[in-house]
This record gives C-alpha cells, sequence and structure tokens, in this order.
C-alpha cells in the first residue's frame, strides 16, 4: 500500500513540476499567469497529500477542501491588499509633501492587515474543527508547517535544467558557476 501510494505521488509530482523542470518549457508571455499555474498546483498537491495523510475521501475531502479554499482565497486577498500598501507607502515616502498623519494611517493599516495575516491559521484549524478530530488538527498543523517548508523549498531552488542549473556550482563556489 505505502509503495503504491508513493509511486502515485512521485508521479504525481513528476507531472506537476514538469514543466518548471523542463528547460525549453512553455514560453509565457504573463508573468502573473505562470504564477497562477504555480499555485494551482501547489494547491492540487497540497490536496492530494492531505487526502493520503488523513484518508479523506468523498463528503469529508471536500468540506476541508472547501474551508481551506476559503481560507487560501482570504490570505491572497490580504497579500495583495498588503502588498498594494506597501507601494502607497513607498510613494508616500518619496513625495516631500507627503504628511505624517498619512504615513502613520499607512503604518497603522500594515500593522493591522499583518495581525491579521497571522491569525490566519488559528481560524483556519477553528474552522476545521467540525470535520476533524482534535488529533487530526494537531497533524494537520504539522502538515501544513511542514509543506509549507517544502514548498519555499521547491520553489526557492530551481531544477536542473532551468536557466538557473549553475545553483550548485555557485553554491560550492565552483569555476563552472
Amino acid at each position: 500500500m505505502k509503495r503504491r501510494s508513493f509511486s502515485c505521488f512521485f508521479l504525481v509530482s513528476c507531472i506537476l513540476f514538469s514543466s518548471s523542470l523542463c528547460k525549453a518549457g512553455p514560453f509565457h508571455p504573463n508573468p502573473h499567469q505562470k504564477t497562477e499555474k504555480i499555485k494551482e498546483r501547489l494547491v492540487t498537491l497540497r490536496n492530494w497529500k492531505l487526502m493520503e495523510e488523513f484518508n479523506l475521501s468523498g463528503d469529508k475531502a471536500t468540506r476541508v477542501f472547501n474551508i481551506l479554499k476559503k481560507f487560501d482565497d482570504q490570505r491572497e486577498n490580504m497579500i495583495l491588499r498588503r502588498r498594494k500598501l506597501y507601494m502607497i507607502l513607498k510613494n508616500k515616502l518619496q513625495n516631500p509633501y507627503a504628511t505624517e498623519k498619512d504615513l502613520q494611517n499607512l503604518i497603522n493599516e500594515i500593522t493591522t492587515l499583518n495581525i491579521e495575516l497571522a491569525r490566519l491559521p488559528r481560524e483556519e484549524v477553528k474552522a476545521l474543527a467540525p470535520v476533524f478530530t482534535v488529533r487530526e488538527q494537531a497533524r494537520y498543523l504539522l502538515f501544513s508547517e511542514k509543506f509549507a517548508r517544502e514548498a519555499r523549498k521547491l520553489l526557492a531552488h530551481p531544477g536542473p535544467g532551468t536557466r538557473s542549473s549553475n545553483y550548485m556550482d555557485k553554491r560550492r563556489n565552483r569555476p563552472g558557476g
């Protein structure tokens, strides 16, 4: 059973990330489109791993995925809003006529948004409480932290054959990179 699930995981992972590993991958004139595809793949992979880890099926899987989608959307909207606020703050700082009050309002808004973003994981686990047992909630916290770490690692280090394929050579200070 474990061997079969590992094989399925490996196959799905290869399919999901094949375009990012190919040197002559598809041309994306719109970088936003590429980012959206990566997000979709990560969500698909997360959901697949959740199904495997928690033996989710049917109604329970649907309920869990709907809850997670709601929080993913909230998180994405907050991050976009924060990004816009940082850009406004940057522009205000470059403007010599910006008032202290305007700057303070932006600082307060960004700080409040950061607090809201920090609360999302706790609210997410509370929303999963009707679906997951307490033990499953604890396992979900560990799962989500591990998945986020692995996703960051995947996204931070390009694979072989990509434009930055000399990554390991650069890290080792080899003459080839």
